[in-house]
């Protein structure tokens, strides 16, 4: 029900919004902390730092680490 209002209210389906969300913080985190990548996995919501590195290769394009290299290089 909270799926379908929710979808409603913002046009986006809330699981999809909760996944975006995350990969947002995940970027921030990758960026702004020397944390490793499984613990910000853990942080944004992922107990699994091999699924937290396939969700955000598959969103964004690259590996964590691919990531935050291209933004320190």
């Amino acid at each position: 029900y909270l799926s379908s209002i929710f979808k409603k209210e913002t046009g986006y389906g809330l699981n999809k919004y909760i996944k975006a969300f995350r990969m947002e913080k995940a970027k921030e985190l990758l960026m702004c902390s020397d944390k490793r990548t499984s613990d910000i996995g853990y942080e944004v919501g992922y107990k699994d730092s091999h699924y937290f590195s396939y969700i955000f290769k598959k969103t964004q394009g690259c590996s964590p680490k691919e990531f935050r290299s291209r933004g320190r290089g």
